[in-house]
């Protein structure tokens, strides 16, 4: 009896360690089969398959589109030729560049300005400063008048216009010792440039919508024209700077007082401060400046001859600033003494 229930023991725990074994396999989890990916738990996606590209239509694995191009894939681009006139404009400055620096006196007279030789970027020479306009009421170089070179196909006998800012905040240099005013330009951008006859009548002034509209492809072009900015509507004094270094200056009742042989001026901007007058009496030279005086508008129309008039008592002129000889008004002393005097 002892024997058959010792058995029954042994054949209980047995089945016991059986049952336990079934549990333990049931528990643990299927494999997968090989080459399944497991999902992602963040985005649903199998962690074998490649997110597509963002704002791309372009299948997995392939090479999305250039942006702003219509190349077909595998074909090389098509080359343009440059256009020498679709370029970004020079870089902005203040003021005219000055070589070298200890000549700076030199380019402050207009009469040493002209004849100067106009180059391009490149140091490539575009023609010659034969002349420039000057706005007597404003005091400013407004156009420079040039000469081309054959090579620029412009039509023969006639003058380049060229805003003077092309050289003042257009980053361009006045080289004293050279005598050249080098532009940041490419003989290229004066096809079709705007022209004047030497000697044309400045006035009236429809040749100057068309020149500003032209160098405003190519160059800054500010404020600066040949209209003066005074009450009662647009005003014109403008003059050639060829005429301005000969002309007569006469007092309100037309009394000669002597004759202009210089002019003085900042050449970093192109603004004037005082005329070098001969007087029509005496030896050395008048300082006047170019702000008290007038083009009589009689002086101005077709044929007439230019003259100036001294806005101010003919005694003013006696006792203003008075030097022997012109490279003594490059002193800033003296320059300082004249705007002073007359109250300019």
């Amino acid at each position: 009896m002892k024997r058959y229930l010792g058995i029954g023991i042994l054949l209980s725990l047995a089945l016991a360690l059986m049952a336990c074994q079934l549990l333990q396999k049931s528990s643990k989890p299927a494999v997968q089969p090989t080459g399944v990916a497991t999902a992602s738990i963040e985005n649903n996606l199998p962690t074998s398959v490649t997110t597509p590209a963002l704002e791309t239509n372009a299948p997995t694995g392939a090479t999305a589109p250039a942006l702003e191009a219509n190349t077909p894939t595998g074909a090389a681009p098509q080359t343009e030729q440059a256009d020498p006139t679709a370029r970004k404009k020079p870089p902005q400055s203040q003021a005219a560049g000055i070589q070298p620096k200890e000549m700076r006196a030199k380019l402050t007279h207009l009469a040493y300005l002209v004849g100067f030789e106009v180059l391009d970027e490149n140091g490539h020479k575009l023609g010659i400063a034969s002349d420039y306009i000057i706005n007597t009421c404003e005091t400013y170089i407004i156009y420079i008048l040039m000469q081309p070179v054959a090579s620029l196909n412009i039509p023969p006998g006639k003058l380049v216009v060229i805003p003077y800012e092309a050289v003042t905040i257009n980053s361009g240099v006045l080289d004293a010792q050279k005598k050249t005013i080098q532009l940041q330009l490419l003989p290229g951008q004066f096809a079709g440039a705007p022209t004047l006859t030497p000697g044309q009548q400045l006035t009236p002034t429809d040749w100057e919508g068309p020149a500003r509209a032209f160098w405003m492809k190519s160059v800054r072009v500010g404020v600066l024209a040949t209209s003066c900015n005074v009450s009662g509507g647009p005003t014109y004094k403008v003059a050639y700077a060829t005429q301005l270094l000969a002309v007569k200056l006469y007092d309100g009742n037309k009394v000669l007082l002597g004759t202009v042989q210089d002019a003085i001026l900042e050449p970093e901007s192109g603004q004037f401060g005082a005329y070098l007058v001969k007087p029509a009496k005496g030896d050395g030279l008048t300082m006047v400046s170019m702000a008290v005086t007038n083009i009589p508008k009689e002086a101005l129309l077709p044929g007439a001859t230019l003259s100036l008039v001294l806005l101010a008592q003919p005694a003013a002129f006696s006792d203003a600033p008075h030097i022997a000889a012109a490279d003594q008004a490059d002193d800033f002393t003296l320059q300082a003494k004249v705007r002073s005097y007359w109250g300019r």
